[in-house]
């Protein structure tokens, strides 16, 4: 019974996302965005893409629309932590990202989904 309830505590996240992790990345829906954490490869492009990915194929986002930074990955050397990602600016001082290495961690700094995905090239993405 505990392995029963031990696997559908797991499996919740994931049923709700409905995206399955590659083993790299990992996805937590949030309120109108994503939650991406883990290691890409190709730093903050990779989570740029991984997040626009989400958003077009989890939330129905237009490639118009923009991404924008909510939770800022905190500056810690040699640790991969979470960045959060919302299609809703409000409460949100939105800047547009040109240099895209720091922008996660400015909460607010904002691309197009189209923008976002022509970064996708060699990324590992989740298997949908």
């Amino acid at each position: 019974k505990s392995f029963v309830l031990i696997a559908m505590l797991t499996a919740g996240p994931l049923a709700a996302s409905g995206y399955i992790p590659d083993g790299n990345l990992n996805f937590e829906p949030l309120p109108e965005g994503v939650q991406v954490s883990g290691y890409t490869g190709r730093g903050a492009r990779g989570t740029w893409c991984a997040a626009a990915d989400y958003a077009v194929n989890q939330l129905a986002a237009r490639h118009s629309q923009k991404l924008y930074v909510s939770e800022p990955r905190a500056r810690v050397f040699g640790h991969s932590t979470a960045v959060g990602f919302t299609l809703n600016p409000t409460n949100l001082n939105p800047s547009n990202v040109f240099i895209v290495g720091g922008s996660l961690t400015r909460r607010g700094s904002a691309m197009t989904i189209s923008h976002a995905l022509t970064f996708c090239p060699d990324v590992n993405l989740p298997i949908r």
